[in-house]
This record gives structure tokens, sequence and C-alpha cells, in this order.
């Protein structure tokens, strides 16, 4: 009887034994199969028939690629950026019409002598001058253009026009009294320094024209209230059709 329970006792313990070595199995296998799936996850799925060294090389040409594309945006763009400058800072070319006149300033100076309107035979003067140089164009409104019939005026707060026939007579050539801030001027051919008095056919551009004014005719001293912010070409119609209206240009912004 004692024997049957100790073969009893034997077996349960075998049992027993079997039992916690396939839990134990089973239980490693449950682990195994965790980290594996963890790892399948985690890992980066390639094209077919590629390899990671492949996928790596082509990453980094896309990232190569993308940076030069950036540099050449950043590049034309910079580029832009001078031009845009560049034109912005060129010489103005400020038009207005009047009666059938396109006229364009293409040139507004300010010499201290005036040299470049007199002959070898005139005397040279110093002083404060303003040269306002222009080209006329005649558009066909009104056909024939008759430049006799325009008056060419400079305005400015600093011009005392009352002190210019003390110098200059009732000669007009370069400063004629107008009004309180406003004097006149002979429009004349830069080629020849004569009057320009002629008619312009329609569709013909007149260059190479000038008004020369003297903008302190009792002193050879700069006249510090004058300014090309504060100063602006009038012409008037002063006989003909649409006698009385006039147009005004300013003058800033040219260059000296």
């Amino acid at each position: 009887m004692r024997k049957t329970r100790r073969r009893i006792s034997r077996i349960s313990l075998v049992s027993c034994i079997v039992v916690a070595l396939a839990l134990a199995g089973w239980s490693l296998a449950g682990c195994g199969s965790t980290t594996k799936k963890s790892s399948s996850t985690s890992t980066t799925k390639l094209p077919p028939g590629a390899t990671a060294t492949e996928a790596q090389s082509t990453t980094a040409t896309a990232t190569q690629s993308t940076a030069a594309t950036e540099a050449q945006s950043t590049a034309a763009t910079a580029a832009q950026s001078t031009t845009a400058t560049q034109t912005t800072a060129s010489t103005p070319s400020t038009a207005a019409d009047l009666a059938g006149a396109h006229f364009t300033v293409v040139g507004a100076t300010r010499p201290n002598t005036n040299k470049s309107v007199i002959s070898s035979s005139q005397r040279e003067v110093p002083g404060d001058y303003f040269q306002v140089e222009l080209t006329i164009q005649n558009t066909g409104a009104y056909g024939l253009i008759d430049l006799s019939q325009y008056s060419f005026r400079l305005q400015s707060p600093g011009i005392a026009a009352d002190t210019y026939s003390d110098y200059y007579g009732t000669t007009g050539t370069y400063g004629a009294y107008v009004s309180e801030h406003v004097i006149s001027a002979t429009l004349e051919d830069l080629t020849n320094l004569q009057a320009v008095t002629y008619k312009v056919k329609v569709g013909e551009t007149v260059d190479k024209v000038l008004v020369f004014f003297d903008l302190n005719p009792e002193t050879n001293a700069k006249n510090a209230g004058v300014t090309k912010d504060n100063t602006q070409l009038i012409i008037r119609k002063v006989s003909g059709t649409d006698y009385g209206t006039q147009v005004a240009i300013p003058l800033t912004g040219y260059p000296d």
C-alpha cells in the first residue's frame, strides 16, 4: 500500500515538472514572437529588388537635388533684385504734352559757367546756372506745330525774378521776368546756339535743344534757395491754338 502511494506521488511529481516545463516553453515562445513583430514594424520597406545601400544613395541624391534647386532660386531672386535696383537708379525722362507737342526732359544740369551756350568770341562768365535739355515730338494732334508759340519758363521759390532786368535789360535769353518766382528763357539749338522758332512736321522729333537759365544774375555765388526738388520747368502756349494753357515738368531726380 505504501509502495502504491509512493508510485503515485512520483507520477504526480513528474507530471507537475512536465507541465511546468511546457508552460515555460510556451512563455518563451510568446516573448520571441513579440520581439520579432516589433523588429518587423521598425524596419524600412524597400522597393522590390533594392538594397539598403541603394535606398540611402537615392535619398542622398534627392536631398542634393533639392538643395541645388533652392540655391538656384536664391540666385535668381538676387539677380532680379539687382536688375530692379539698376532700373530704379536710371536717369529719369519726365514728359508732358501740350497742344500737339510731346516734350521730354532728357537732362537737367547746374553748371557754374555759361560756357556751354556761348561761342568762342563771347565772354565766359562764372555763376550759377540751370540747363534743361529737351526732345520735342509732333504727335499729330494739331497738324504742324510752331515752336515760336511756346514759352519756356523756370519756377522756384529761390528765384528773384525782379533782379534780371538790371543785368540783362530787355534781353531775356537766359532769364526774363514773368512773375515773382518765375523767369522765361529762349529755346536754343545746341548745335548752333540759335533760337528755335521753326515749325515741326507731324511725326518729326526735334532733339539737341535746350533752355539755359541764370539763377543769380547779380552775383556769381550759388543761389541756395534753388534746388532741383523745388524747381520745375513750365511750358506755356503763348499764342495760337490752346493759347494760355501750360504744363509743368518737375526736375526732381535729375543728376547734377
